[in-house]
């Protein structure tokens, strides 16, 4: 996995791989944590576009999903 499909996660430990899936359209990605955040109310996950472009265009910039670990 590059680093470029990382997420930011408030708790998460980090190097941690999780599944994030769009409740949306049923998409998922493999992302690792590597930083901390989101910091915007309501958020519980930030991807770096690479990965977020896996599950929806990049224009869309929020979705409803779940996240999942261990994998």
């Amino acid at each position: 996995m590059l680093d470029s499909e990382s997420a930011a996660h408030k708790s998460i430990q980090f190097r941690t791989k999780v599944r994030v899936t769009s409740l949306e359209n049923g998409k998922n990605t493999i992302v690792k944590i590597l930083d901390r955040g989101p910091y915007v109310n309501g958020r519980i996950l930030d991807m770096v576009k690479t990965a977020f472009s896996k599950i929806h265009s990049t224009s869309k910039g929020i979705f409803r999903g779940k996240i999942e670990w261990p994998i």
